[in-house]
């Protein structure tokens, strides 16, 4: 069982991810961010949500592990806004109208039903030129062998985005540490955008 309060609280002190930025040149730029909404699902120490809230968007941010809260005092020196859910990301059974759609390393462990119930509710949650950046285990990753963890093909991952122009796709499959344990990593990340 992972203790996920002490790995975000590890983690906060990270920088924000690349693909933040990725996604919202993707989604028009900061232009939008005035009226612009995203989801950071699984946001864990929230580095990425405030990063998109310093540019201006408003960020519903989800995840089970409540350590984001305590540091939301830091909305005071952001443009946008980060508005907190706890809660498990299966229960959530609808979500809010957004232009960009964000999650990293926490859709797979939804687990192969969980990732099917919410993915429609992704894409509805999009509209046509919305954007959708994400990470998927793949079929190498050492998670594979777990029923409990999603890890679809890169055939599967095609047909989760159909309907959606891929904007930038990166593969990484390589050995190394989650935790203190060895892991070998098969993370696919998909840049795309929603069609009309």
């Amino acid at each position: 069982m992972v203790d996920w309060a002490a790995l975000n609280a590890h983690a906060a002190g990270r920088p924000a991810r690349r693909l933040v930025s990725k996604a919202i040149t993707a989604a028009g730029g900061d232009r939008h961010a005035q009226s612009g909404v995203v989801l950071d699902l699984g946001a864990g120490a929230g580095a990425d949500s405030l990063q998109f809230a310093r540019h201006g968007w408003t960020v519903h941010a989800y995840d089970a592990d409540d350590t984001l809260a305590a540091r939301l005092v830091e909305n005071e020196r952001m443009s946008g806004d980060v508005i907190f859910h706890h809660t498990d990301l299966a229960e959530v059974e609808e979500f809010p109208a957004a232009r960009i759609i964000y999650s990293t390393y926490t859709l797979g462990l939804l687990g192969p039903e969980g990732l099917a119930a919410i993915w429609p509710k992704l894409v509805g949650a999009l509209p046509v030129g919305g954007v959708m950046a994400v990470d998927l285990f793949s079929t190498n990753d050492s998670w594979a062998e777990r029923p409990d963890i999603a890890t679809p093909s890169r055939e599967q991952i095609d047909e989760m985005f159909r309907g959606f122009q891929i904007v930038e796709r990166s593969e990484r499959d390589e050995d190394g540490r989650f935790l203190a344990d060895r892991k070998h990593w098969h993370v696919i990340t998909t840049l795309a955008r929603k069609r009309g």
